[in-house]
């Protein structure tokens, strides 16, 4: 991977992510944290189902990374993890109470 790609993943050992290995991991990353850059790296980089796995897998997606793929690759939200884990949480259960 390039080493331009390294401030990205501050919290791991960059040296031994493995690009096929890691790849869910990686491309989740990149969308939710990289640059237009780092988007065409990945569209280069990894298929179209590689990319939609994460799509309908990841939960730890950005909304808005959600919803551009949600739209990107046709998919209905309830094909998505992302939606199903927001949709099943229960917010007032955090909400303070007055």
């Amino acid at each position: 991977m390039p080493i331009e790609l390294k401030k990205y993943f501050w919290d791991t050992e960059f040296e031994k992510l493995d690009k096929n290995k890691n790849k869910r991991y990686i491309i989740s990353r990149l969308f939710n944290y990289g640059d237009l850059k780092t988007i065409k790296w990945i569209m280069k980089n990894y298929t179209r189902d590689d990319i939609e796995d994460v799509a309908r897998n990841c939960r730890d997606l950005k909304p808005l990374v959600a919803n551009y793929l949600r739209q990107q690759l046709h998919l209905e939200k309830e094909d998505m993890a992302y939606y199903q884990w927001t949709s099943a949480m229960n917010y007032e259960y955090w909400r303070v109470k007055n």
